[in-house]
Parts: C-alpha cells; sequence; structure tokens
C-alpha cells in the first residue's frame, strides 16, 4: 500500500514539519511517516493551524494533538484569527503557510511536508483548465516548490484517494470528515463529486493520465523558462526603479516565450504582488510589437509599460510630465525634477557630463540664461536654416521621456542656444563660459 509514496523527496537526516488537518489524507501520511522516519533516520514534528471556520474544528485540532501524543511527536498549533476581508480562501492560505514556515525555522526543520495526492492534482488540472491559467499553472500541483523560498514537499501526490482509504482502512487510523467536504458549495468539491468520478467511468487509470499530462507540461515549462532566462540575461537592463528589454529582440522571441519573458520581468519588478491576466500580457506583446514608436500601458498602480522606439521599459514609477522653468542671472547648479543637473560655470574641469562652450564678449549682457524643457513650437535656428525642435527628436530618434525632460537652454533673446546630443549654437567672443548637463542616477 501507497506503492507510489515519493521517497526521492526525503533524505537522511532530513526534519520535517508535516502539516496535519485531521482530515484522512494527512493522517495517513502521519503514521506513514512515523513508521518511515523511525527506519530511515529522518525527525518528524507535525503542525496543525485551526481554521474556526466549523464549529466542530478544534476536535480536529485535538485528534491531531491526541494521535502526536500517542505516537511521540512533537505537535505546534495555532488558531488562526478572524479576518475581515472577502476572500478568506487567499487569506487563510497565505496565513496557513506562513505560520508552517515560522514553525519550521523555529524548530529547526529543513522541509515542510503537505498531503496532497494524485487526486488533488487532477481536481486542480481540470479547475485550472476551465478558469485559465499559465503554462506554468497547467502543470497542478508539483511534488517539490518553495513558500519564500522555504522547501514544500508533497510525497503521496503519486497516491490516489482510493489507495489513501484503503491504508486507512488496513489500519485503522482514526480521521475526522470536514463536513464542508460534502457540499458542492466549493468549486472543488463539484469537481470532486461530479467530473472525476465522470473521468473514472471513462477511464479507471486517468489518474495516471493526468500524472503523464502534469509530466509533459512541466518538461515543457522548464524549456521555456530555460530560453526566457537567457533571453533575459542577455536584453535586460535593470536599476531600482525599472528594468527595461530590446523591442526588436523582444519580437524575435516565439510567443510562448515573450509571456514568460514578461511574466519573469513582472514578477521581478513588482516582487511577486502583480498578477497578470493572460489578455494583460498578450496586450504588452501588442504593444511591443505596435509599428507606433511611443506608447504606454499602466496595468497596476506599481506597473506601467513605456515603450518609446526599440526600447521597452517595465517601471513601478508612473512617469508624468512636468513643465520646468529656470532663468539663471549668475554661474550656479540647478537640480531638475528628474534628479539631472545643469551646471553653469567658468570652471568646468571637476565636473563630469555633457558641456557646452558658451562664448561671450560681455557677462552683463549675456544673463538672463533660461533652462527649460521643451516647448510646443520650440523652433532651432543655424546656418542652415530653421527646424522644429520636435522634427528634429524625431529624426534622431530620441525616447519620448528624453525629449520630456532633456533642458533646453534659451539665450536672453529668447533664441534656443542648446540642447544636451542634439543641437548646439556656436557663439563669439573672448570669454567662455560653461554649461554642463548631468543626467540622473535612475534616467534611462
Amino acid at each position: 500500500m501507497l506503492d507510489k509514496f515519493n521517497t526521492s523527496l526525503i533524505h537522511k537526516n532530513d526534519s520535517l514539519l508535516l502539516a496535519v488537518s485531521g482530515g484522512i489524507d494527512s493522517m495517513v501520511l502521519l503514521h506513514y511517516l512515523h513508521v518511515y522516519s523511525k527506519n530511515n533516520n529522518v525527525k518528524l514534528s507535525a503542525v496543525h493551524l485551526d481554521h474556526q471556520k466549523r464549529n466542530e474544528s478544534f476536535l480536529d485540532c485535538q485528534l491531531v494533538i491526541d494521535t502526536c501524543e500517542k505516537l511521540s511527536i512533537a505537535c505546534y498549533t495555532e488558531k488562526l484569527e478572524s479576518n475581515q476581508g472577502e476572500n478568506f480562501h487567499d487569506y487563510a492560505r497565505k496565513a496557513r503557510y506562513d505560520f508552517f514556515v515560522k514553525t519550521a525555522k523555529s524548530i529547526g526543520a529543513n522541509k515542510i511536508v503537505l498531503a496532497h495526492n494524485s487526486n488533488d492534482n487532477a481536481e486542480t488540472v481540470l479547475m485550472r483548465i476551465t478558469r485559465g491559467s499559465s503554462f506554468e499553472g497547467y502543470r497542478g500541483i508539483l511534488p517539490e516548490t518553495a513558500y519564500i523560498n522555504f522547501p514544500i514537499i508533497r510525497p503521496l501526490l503519486f497516491v490516489s484517494r482510493a489507495e489513501i482509504v484503503e491504508y486507512q482502512m488496513f489500519h485503522q487510523i482514526d480521521f475526522n470528515e470536514d463536513s464542508s467536504n460534502i457540499e458542492d458549495h466549493y468549486t472543488r468539491n463539484r469537481y470532486r463529486h461530479h467530473v472525476l468520478p465522470f473521468l473514472e467511468n471513462e477511464n479507471p487509470k486517468y489518474l495516471e493520465k493526468f500524472e503523464q499530462f502534469s509530466k509533459y507540461q512541466t518538461e515543457a515549462y522548464e524549456l521555456i523558462r530555460k530560453l526566457a532566462n537567457v533571453f533575459i540575461q542577455e536584453h535586460q537592463i535593470k536599476n531600482s526603479e525599472f528594468i527595461s528589454i530590446d523591442g526588436i529582440s523582444f519580437n524575435d522571441l516565439e510567443d510562448i516565450i515573450q509571456i514568460e519573458v514578461i511574466k519573469n520581468i513582472v514578477n521581478d519588478l513588482t516582487n511577486n504582488t502583480v498578477e497578470l491576466t493572460y489578455i494583460n500580457m498578450k496586450d504588452i506583446v501588442h504593444l511591443i510589437s505596435n509599428e507606433k514608436p511611443h506608447l504606454e500601458m499602466h496595468l497596476a498602480e506599481n506597473l506601467h509599460v513605456y515603450k518609446s522606439y526599440n526600447t521597452v521599459k517595465f517601471t513601478h514609477k508612473y512617469e508624468e510630465y512636468l513643465e520646468y522653468e529656470f532663468v539663471i542671472n549668475e554661474c550656479k547648479e540647478i537640480e531638475l525634477p528628474n534628479n539631472a543637473l545643469v551646471i553653469i560655470t567658468k570652471h568646468p574641469n571637476k565636473y563630469y557630463g555633457i558641456m557646452y562652450k558658451l562664448c561671450y564678449n560681455n557677462l552683463d549682457l549675456l544673463f538672463p540664461l533660461t533652462v527649460r524643457n521643451r516647448r510646443n513650437g520650440d523652433k532651432l535656428i543655424s546656418s542652415s536654416g530653421t527646424k522644429k525642435v520636435k522634427d528634429v527628436f524625431i529624426n534622431k530618434k530620441i525616447p519620448i521621456n528624453t525629449r520630456n525632460n532633456v533642458p533646453v537652454l534659451v539665450n536672453n533673446m529668447n533664441e534656443i542656444i542648446w540642447i544636451p546630443n542634439v543641437f548646439k549654437k556656436k557663439t563669439q567672443g573672448s570669454e567662455e563660459l560653461y554649461i554642463i548637463y548631468q543626467e540622473g542616477q535612475n534616467n534611462a
């Protein structure tokens, strides 16, 4: 019995913390691991979280405590505090896993053990196919995962519910039946009561087919993830504010790799706090492949996507265009709204940045100078004629964010004389003044 118990997940000298609900699956696993641990030099402890959602839930807790006491297994319990939010399922899951990890760390356990079985996996796969999921999600439940980097194993994942019941009956293991399991109110119960029996009637070995499906999906996903990681390593630019990639290289990827790249970037940038739908990710793909040079998309308070020519930037900072204008009557240093600096000095050697040499004869006639960002209708006047600043930006393929923030230096006759990396007007005179532009650290 329990012939498909996955012993490869457990190693000599492991210290296991088994989550025990009091139901048949976890009580059977508790019994099995008790015997297994004594014969394989493995330490076993148990943990139980009382959700307090049913009047009889205290009986589950007491059963776990009593059983662990009989088996001389250390048991750690806690009651779940009430939740005022609407989604109790998500709240309870997080609280449960947080408690498991906290307990495991406090007692020195190196793995948390859960009692999911092959029926649970079949139900999960079916529910995800029905409601939609990622390629990663369609794998179902995995034998090994992690929660906040703490290892979680499921040695019963290839064992069927029928085998568990057989084991329970043979060893006369006490367990409590959750009264909510017989109700069709919960989605999983409806699959358990109606869909799985139908599949078993069609093919008695259907659980093996789901196991095979999960294995195929996992192997395919590992390849997808590997290729996505190669792209990210080769084409990603990252700092604390944003992650950017090259759009042309991205468009050369297969569709499924593009989705994985986007998912990984968003998870990395938002620390897994934003969950994109498949439609969201396809919208980002369409933004990147769009022929328009400048596009933006706002998906959450901490997730914004900006495309400027071939650069695509994912950022948790909304880039608001703010007009600025500084009138200058002396040598000084100015900090722009984007943290860049404009420095007016006669002694440039101690500064580094993009520099413009302004020649003049009479300092009194030179000031005031104005430093501002671009305005509608701005024009450049040179020996070759007059050009609109907008057209020059477009011809040079200057990113839209750079256009909005780069300083424009205007003389006291309201004539543009310098735009860093874009335009500089020749000036004459025996004296020299230097204008230096230093980009902010978080500019891209």
